[in-house]
């Protein structure tokens, strides 16, 4: 089976489940093996699900108050033996609207739950979410998960609302809900057990991971939203200002129908005046600092793709994640579009320095080996804005429960650095002047400096293939230590500089609202032993020579050549090696599969 025909639509794969699993059966008394929760909540519709022992009765009593008043019936889909899923639609609801409910299947009957329901987009309501991941079951640490929901999620919740749905619209989860989602036992004891109590009142949001094991169960646990092209694996809905997309990082992107769906929420959104910001949910990471073996193709795509959506339709775009269980903060370089690996909720840490092919990657700017969550608000009106959250629930060395561990925020609308201005080296300098340097960041917005963009190249005109690429941020938390503690991002420090060789520098500032500069102008040194060693001679070196008004052939295209002085075979050499030396992007690929 290919990767493609494992992306079924869930409705005939409910009917198949039911031909196969449901064998005629004494008659059993109902129990409730997996409390009723809600699935697929909009504004004027809600699902809710529950899990019996046995029996087809599917019935809800739902009303806006405790007396509840109206009643909805439903279907049913078998799972494990006499076992089935039960789902009822509840329609018409109000938007922004309590309903309380309570199921019965045969003699099974729940308590009474109560959801809200969402108000439409025009209300420009804000709203808060958690995203989590990785909540499968670590046999040493069997409790993980249960931790996070009550001491985590709702102890946080209970300090903001005096309800948790007061304070809690949604929650996203990208993936690996189980160790192994072939057993039956693992979906009802490990992970809805543990989060019965959120689930009933806040809806979750799914996409699968690879330990689901493409498993039926998977799609008969949950009814998410299905949009014009899509499936229970893969789909988008809107809520409140933000378009949410979820993937399967397990199948294909390209030249299938996921590609379409993706296509299919992304147009739209670029123009629809009430998106503000895209969030994509997918399993996979494209870079893992702590485990390197676990990025993908897949989410290299899609990163590249939200990117371009980002850079093109002026709406930042966040891409929620897990697999690596760690987690981690990151934005891509030329684009407001900010990585989140959400993880871990209850597998095994991946800690620092565990993997040999762990690294340091430029474009993450924190990574921590913990358990946690995010909690992410989501302002709507005049002023849009992203407030992001990670609370840390310790590890297996560090004991500390519901810790804030890492805080940012994102605005759709800021004004640009102005560029900056470019210090040193200038001139003929000494040998010894290879730091660049540049002025304070001036922001009309206020905001700290982000990072600063380096580039040296052999033309002060084409800047195309730079010799030096060097991208720094002004916060780097590898684990414990903040790597860029104490240095300032408006140097660079380069080694390998070709003496004797014209060379040009330019650098751009990018702020905290992920907003980049113009370029600086660029700025031409040289350096050589006579060169003035406090690496500003007082004066620029002379305009590029015409190559019809004889400048010297050896001369860098784009500089002038300094008097007396020639581009040599060794320059050229250091060019070529300087170049190599400050490559620092790379792409792994491979799936993870603990034991």
């Amino acid at each position: 089976m290919d990767a493609e025909e494992a992306v079924r639509d869930a409705r005939p794969m409910r009917a198949l489940a039911l031909a196969l699993v449901l064998l005629p059966c004494p008659a059993l008394a109902q129990e409730l093996v997996v409390q009723p929760y809600v699935q697929d909540r909009g504004p004027t519709s809600a699902w809710i699900l529950w899990e019996t022992s046995a029996g087809e009765e599917s019935r809800v009593e739902w009303g806006p108050s405790e007396a509840l008043g109206t009643s909805s019936t439903g279907g049913s889909i078998a799972t494990e033996g006499a076992h089935r899923v039960h789902e009822v639609e509840l329609s018409p609801l109000a938007p922004g609207t309590r309903y309380h409910y309570r199921v019965h299947t045969g003699a099974a009957v729940s308590a009474s739950f109560h959801f809200t329901t969402p108000a439409l987009a025009e209300a420009e309501t804000s709203f808060r979410l958690v995203a989590v991941s990785d909540m499968q079951r670590d046999a040493a640490n069997p409790e993980v998960w249960g931790r996070v929901v009550h001491e985590g999620i709702l102890a946080q919740l209970a300090e903001e609302a005096p309800l948790p749905d007061e304070a809690l619209s949604l929650v996203l989860l990208p993936g690996d809900l189980v160790d192994d989602g072939r057993v039956h036992a693992q979906w009802v004891e490990e992970f809805f057990a543990p989060a019965a109590d959120l689930m009933a009142l806040v809806p979750f949001y799914p996409v699968i991971g690879n330990h689901e094991e493409n498993h039926p169960f998977f799609d008969a646990y949950f009814r998410l939203p299905e949009g014009r092209v899509s499936t229970d694996r893969y789909w988008w809905f809107d809520h409140g200002n933000v378009r949410i997309v979820g993937l399967d990082s397990n199948a294909l992107l390209y030249g299938g129908a996921q590609e379409a769906l993706l296509e299919d929420a992304l147009g739209p959104a670029c123009t629809e005046p009430s998106i503000d910001f895209v969030f994509v949910e997918m399993h996979h990471p494209y870079h893992s600092e702590l485990w390197p073996r676990g990025e993908s193709i897949f989410a290299r795509q899609v990163t590249e793709r939200m990117d371009r959506f980002a850079r093109e339709c002026g709406r930042p775009a966040v891409m929620f994640y897990g697999h690596t269980h760690a987690y981690s903060r990151g934005a891509s370089r030329d684009a407001a579009h900010l990585w989140i690996n959400v993880a871990t909720a209850g597998g095994n840490i991946d800690y620092v320095g565990e993997y040999d092919d762990q690294y340091d990657d430029p474009e993450v700017q924190v990574s921590q080996d913990e358990w946690g969550f995010v909690v992410l608000d989501v302002e709507a009106g005049d002023a849009p804005r992203l407030s992001l959250r990670r609370y840390g629930m310790g590890s297996e060395t560090a004991g500390a429960t519901r810790v804030l561990r890492d805080a940012w925020s994102l605005r759709r609308f800021g004004q640009p650095p102005a560029a900056p201005t470019p210090l040193l080296p200038r001139g003929r300098v000494a040998p010894a002047c290879t730091t660049l340097s540049a002025g304070a960041l001036v922001d009309p917005d206020g905001d700290a400096l982000f990072a600063a963009h380096f580039q040296v190249a052999a033309s002060c005109e084409d800047w195309d293939a730079p010799l030096v690429d060097r991208y720094q941020a002004a916060e780097n938390v590898y684990g414990a230590e903040d790597r860029a503690a104490g240095l300032d991002p408006r140097r660079a420090a380069l080694e390998g500089l070709p003496a004797d060789t014209y060379l040009c520098w330019r650098v751009r500032y990018r702020d905290g609202n992920l907003d980049w500069s113009p370029w600086s102008a660029p700025t031409a040194f040289v350096l050589e032993a006579s060169g003035t060693s406090d690496c500003d001679d007082g004066a620029p070196l002379p305009p590029p020579v015409p190559a019809d008004a004889g400048a010297p052939a050896a001369s860098a295209p784009g500089c002038a050549a300094a008097p007396g002085r020639a581009n040599g075979l060794a320059g050229l050499v250091a060019l070529v090696l300087l170049a190599v030396g400050t490559a620092h992007r790379r792409v792994k690929t491979g799936a993870r599969a603990r034991g």
